[in-house]
């Protein structure tokens, strides 16, 4: 039986789909249903609707074989983006946009919740920028990926739910599919066993055919006996495929554990009249991607089915078939290596190291650690080599398994022939040990090996390793010597190494703008080469680099974009290191945003994700960071409880003590020890003269912010005298107007603050301001400026610092002229204004003199800027 399926049942949702299209406010449609629904026809549909409205269309399949490989069920869609590792999103989105051309392009993705983290993303991505209309199917009852979700929730889609089909709709679907008259009683049954599945009915009404039970006598279609399958879809689809031949159920296999396949390659598997008649029922489809024919299931259920029936033996069998008729062919197509190890590894099969190994370094490129760590893992087991060891060993130190990367490094080192191999076994040798908490040993073994090696280049290269560990242990001015030579010099690889503590270096002693400069150029280069050779890191620890330069230099609009790029970069590949980082970055940026809120959950959540990847002195600064916010924020008690972590995690102090010292004298601000804190704060400033001057900075100021500027000022100019940058020197500005109780220089550095982005600083300075101005003797500016820091502190949720303390909290107004003020702000003329409180206008407009002397405002335009405020 052919059947031609019409679409029943569906004008509304149709309509809705059509509206959308038309829409500027919404940039996708998701179809959400039960399986067998009939979403994914409903879909085709919508493919035309769009053509019709002017789109470019494309379309993608999402399978549970493409679900773990990153991009795979939009690869035939994008080209190789190769190294773009850091920014893949952003590969992904300019491919999409080449494809569309000059129209708008509709990206059809059929089973969105099968797709993989990075794809999910990506739909996510160009719908929020409406770059592409996206419309995806998503099977209810399914575990969907937090983006896709994101696509309704957020409003970039519009979720249209696709329920069953009612009685009366399947009805006239089984009439309309079987062309003719059919008997009430047949066409009842078939619509109570389907229960409005379209799928369920479209297997029913093909069993039941197949079985030749459903038969056409004197031109009405009626039933011989009863159905013999339930109306459950599975067991629908479960008796359809028992009536295949062998050879038919062998192209299922094939197809289920491997979809999609190139028709040709199928063919070579399997008997080509089984392939035919497969497609010929529905159960298999071929479609043309690029010139190339590929197989699909007819749907993702038949999979399931079959998957779930293959015993151990036979799926071993087949995977081993599919790999070795993938190896002959070339291994051409995008993702066909990863494909074909994996089939390996799956199938028990002996599989070349080498292929092995090179599928790993492809799951290390595009971050997927978990299966870097199986390939090379079995590649380990087959053959131990330098090659497999040195990747093993750094993926299971970045997945915090350090005994297990101990000793399979150790045996690697016994192994290493020449100065490529020493180097990099080394480099994974030492950070294996650094993150041990064994920084000491880390030095002296890098250093041992630095004396074995004989390349020139070589050495530099594993010397800027170790000049990591010593910035680390709280030694920059020693990193930044030993990385010197890689610097000026003109060598890839060494350039590469030596910016990630260089730059570092550099950004935390005032020279932010310089190392951003660095980080970026070490960046191009890393690229460069990242796709062809290994390294101990990849190009996204120069992101971290760069934006760390950016917040510190105050450019923070920049700093946030590129940030946003990089946790989303590594939130798709799950790298819980990176994560962590990039947390600790954001909580570093809203600190200075005066977002302490926000700051509070972000260090939090690096904390998370250092603990879970096991790197116990990063916790120091997210703990750190965390104690600062909630003292910020007047919580003591999780500041304290922040600070007591930091004990329990018996990390050592290092790199960056001056902001640990900075959180605690906060935390003691906070319940009001004030002595103690500007005793640590002084500490903290001397400790940090010495090659961490932006960590100076930032103690001085806060020691002027908490009530002694005079003993700040000299240390802070200094500081600032060759700083890079806005914001050192802002802060070197503000502690100068404290120390000279200059209202006008306060207010100008309010302004500064407010520029940058830094709302915390620039409230507090305002509120600096009002009480210098009090205190002059010029209450009309005190009150403007006062009405401002409390304008600017609202930016700041919840936070409660002494300057801000300080400052009137209360409404200047008595409740007359608050009344007053307000009818005036609007627009209502001062007799108006007396009539309404049954005053005089002279009553008012004394009344309306006296607001403006206390709010610092000349007129009633400027009252009305600030009636919110008022209320």
């Amino acid at each position: 039986m052919q059947l031609e399926w019409p679409l029943v049942g569906r004008s509304r949702e149709l309509e809705r789909v059509a509206q959308a299209l038309a829409r500027d406010d919404v940039s996708g449609v998701v179809l959400y249903g039960p399986g067998g629904v009939g979403k994914t026809r409903l879909a085709a549909e919508c493919l035309e609707l769009g053509d019709k409205a002017g789109f470019a269309t494309a379309r993608a399949v999402a399978t549970r074989a493409s679900q773990d490989i990153t991009l795979g069920a939009l690869a035939p869609l994008l080209p190789d983006v190769g190294d773009r590792t850091f920014n893949l999103l952003g590969a992904a989105r300019e491919a999409l946009a080449v494809r569309a051309g000059d129209r708008p392009l509709l990206l059809f993705v059929d089973d969105g919740h099968l797709l993989d983290e990075v794809s999910a993303s990506l739909l996510l991505q160009i719908a929020a920028d409406r770059q592409v209309f996206v419309l995806v199917t998503v099977r209810s009852g399914e575990e969907v990926s937090d983006a896709i979700t994101a696509l309704w929730k957020d409003g970039h889609a519009e979720r249209i739910d696709v329920p069953p089909l009612s009685d009366a709709q399947t009805d006239e679907l089984v009439h309309e599919v079987l062309a003719g008259a059919v008997d009430p009683l047949a066409a009842a049954e078939l619509t109570r066993i389907s229960s409005g599945n379209p799928l369920a009915l479209r297997e029913l009404l093909l069993a039941t055919d197949e079985a030749g039970v459903l038969r056409r006598d004197h031109g009405m279609w009626r039933l011989a006996g009863p159905v013999l399958v339930s109306a459950r879809l599975v067991d629908l689809v479960e008796e359809r495929l028992g009536t295949l031949s062998a050879p038919e159920y062998e192209v299922l296999e094939y197809v289920a554990l491997g979809e999609p396949l190139g028709l040709g390659l199928l063919e070579g598997l399997a008997a080509p009249s089984a392939i035919e008649s497969l497609e010929r029922r529905g159960l298999i489809e071929v479609r043309e991607d690029e010139r190339r024919l590929e197989v699909w299931l007819g749907h993702p259920l038949h999979g399931e089915i079959v998957r779930a029936g293959l015993g151990a033996v036979r799926t071993r069998t087949v995977l081993r078939s599919l790999a070795d008729a993938v190896e002959t062919a070339g291994m051409r197509r995008r993702g066909d290596l990863l494909r074909v190890a994996t089939w390996r590894l799956e199938s028990g099969g002996r599989a070349e190291t080498d292929l092995l190994v090179a599928a790993a370094r492809q799951a290390f490129l595009v971050l997927d650690v978990d299966l870097a760590r199986r390939l090379a893992g079995a590649a380990w087991e087959l053959e131990p080599t330098v090659a497999a060891g040195h990747l093993l060993g750094h993926v299971l130190c970045d997945l915090g398994r350090f005994d297990e990367a101990a000793d399979v490094l150790a045996t690697t080192t016994e192994l290493v022939a020449d100065d490529a191999d020493r180097v990099l076994v080394a480099m994974s040798r030492t950070e294996n040990l650094y993150r041990m908490g064994r920084i000491d040993e880390a030095i002296a073994v890098n250093l041992a090996e630095e004396g074995l090696v004989v390349d020139d280049d070589w050495r530099l290269e594993l010397a800027c390793h170790r000049a990591t560990h010593e910035l680390l242990a709280g030694r920059p001015t020693e990193a930044l010597a030993i990385v010197g030579p890689a610097l000026a010099g003109t060598a890839v690889r060494p350039l590469v190494e030596g910016a990630i503590a260089g730059g570092t270096a550099m950004t935390f002693d005032g020279r932010p703008e310089t190392a951003i400069a660095l980080h970026e150029r070490a960046y191009a280069a890393h690229l460069e080469i990242w796709e062809h050779e290994l390294f101990q890191s990849e190009p996204g620890i120069q992101a971290i680099g760069i934006i760390q330069g950016l917040i510190n230099s105050g450019r923070l609009g920049e700093a946030r974009a590129l940030l946003d790029l990089a946790w989303q970069a590594a939130s798709e590949s799950r790298t819980l290191a990176a994560l962590g980082w990039f947390a600790l970055q954001y909580g570093n940026l809203t600190v200075v945003t005066g977002d302490m809120e926000d700051a509070l959950g972000w260090y939090r959540t690096a904390v998370e994700h250092f603990q879970a990847s096991k790197q116990v002195s990063r916790q120091r600064w997210a703990h750190a960071g965390a104690a600062l916010a909630a003292a910020s924020l007047g919580r003591p008690d999780v500041a304290d409880e922040q600070l007591a972590a930091i004990e329990a995690s018996g990390s050592e102090p290092g790199f960056l003590e001056a902001l640990v010292l900075d959180a605690r004298a906060w935390a003691l601000a906070a319940r009001g020890d004030l002595a103690e804190a500007h005793a640590l704060l002084d500490r903290a400033a001397d400790e940090a003269l010495d090659g961490q001057r932006t960590c100076a900075s930032v103690a001085l100021h806060s020691l002027a912010r908490l009530g002694r500027p005079a003993a700040a000022l000299e240390r802070i100019l200094s500081v600032a005298a060759d700083a890079e940058g806005r914001l050192i020197p802002a802060r070197a500005t503000h502690v100068a107007a404290l120390a000279a109780d200059d209202g006008g220089e306060l207010l100008a550095v309010a302004t500064t603050f407010e520029d940058l982005g830094a709302l915390l600083y620039a409230a507090e300075a305002a509120a600096d301001a009002a009480r210098a101005l009090r205190r002059a003797d010029r209450s009309r500016d005190a009150s403007a400026a006062a009405q401002r820091s409390r304008h600017l502190a609202s930016r700041c949720p919840g936070v409660s610092t002494p300057a801000l303390a300080l400052v009137e909290t209360a409404s200047p107004l008595t409740r007359r002229e608050r009344e007053v003020a307000l009818l005036a702000a609007q627009g209502m003329a001062s007799k108006a204004i007396a009539d309404k409180l049954f005053l005089s206008v002279r009553t008012v407009d004394n009344h309306l003199q006296r607001a403006y002397e206390k709010l610092g405002v000349s007129g009633r335009e400027e009252l009305a800027t600030i009636v919110e405020q008022l209320t």
